[in-house]
Order: structure tokens, then C-alpha cells, then sequence
């Protein structure tokens, strides 16, 4: 699995990636394009995604506690079974 544990990804264009079970915690992620990344089963613990376009991002089971989805785009993103403990940004999100 790829270990991008704090990097700096700062408005990357990540269109399509998969980033499927990597390690993103405490990455800094904020206004990156994200469309149609897989991020299943991805670590994205204390993530900085401040504005980070997610639109039909799959987040199947991501590891979401703690970080920082505000005025992100979260469209028709796969959220089921994801962990939102302590996010901030996603009010009204089921398990926020």
C-alpha cells in the first residue's frame, strides 16, 4: 500500500487516482481535485481536504476521523461505511 502519511498535496490534480488502502493520514490534501479517485479503504485520518473536489470519489470504508472536509465536494461521493468520527465540514453526513 503507498504511504503518503503528511504529504503535501496542496490542489494536486489527482483526477481517477487509486489510492486504494494507502496511507493519506494527516496529508495535507486541501483544494485538490480528487474526481472519481478510489479511496477505498484508504487512511485519511486528520486529512486536510479543505476544499477538495470529491465528485464520485469512492470513500467505501475511508478512514475519515478527523479531518477536515469543509467546503469540500463531496457529489455523489461513495461514503457508505466510512469513518467520520470527528470531521469537520460534514454536518449532517450520517456518522459525522
Amino acid at each position: 500500500k503507498a504511504n503518503f502519511t503528511e504529504a503535501k498535496l496542496v490542489a494536486a490534480n489527482l483526477y481517477g487516482v487509486n489510492l486504494s488502502y494507502a496511507d493519506l493520514s494527516e496529508a495535507d490534501l486541501s483544494e485538490a481535485d480528487l474526481t472519481g479517485a478510489n479511496l477505498h479503504r484508504a487512511n485519511l485520518h486528520g486529512a486536510n481536504l479543505h476544499g477538495a473536489n470529491l465528485y464520485r470519489a469512492n470513500l467505501y470504508r475511508a478512514d475519515l476521523r478527523a479531518a477536515d472536509l469543509t467546503e469540500a465536494n463531496l457529489t455523489r461521493a461513495k461514503l457508505t461505511e466510512a469513518k467520520l468520527k470527528h470531521s469537520r465540514g460534514v454536518k449532517g453526513v450520517k456518522g459525522a
